[in-house]
């Protein structure tokens, strides 16, 4: 996957991913918020639609983080080729 950190990645290049990694996370706590305060108003549906894009945050998060997880990285795996023929890499 092109966004795993190498060995020996780059001090500068750590530092850019904990720094994403940081933001995402502060973004998926903002987002819990609102699906909080959506809840407390009796809001059920925006609440749902505010936890999902929190969940995909989520994501985001864990592959920026370098950490090989199921959730990420099966999907991708799943539909290389798909998105390989969509670039006109490969034929899909």
């Amino acid at each position: 996957m092109l966004s795993q950190p190498s060995p020996a990645e780059a001090p500068q290049d750590m530092d850019l991913r904990g720094r994403i990694f940081t933001d995402l996370d502060r973004l998926a706590f903002a987002l819990e918020m609102e699906a909080a305060e959506h809840l407390d108003a009796g809001r059920d549906a925006e609440y749902l639609r505010t936890q999902e894009r929190r969940l995909g945050v989520r994501l985001a998060q864990r592959l920026v983080s370098g950490v090989p997880a199921d959730e990420v990285n099966g999907r991708m795996e799943r539909w290389e080729s798909g998105y390989a023929g969509r670039l006109g890499l490969v034929e899909a």
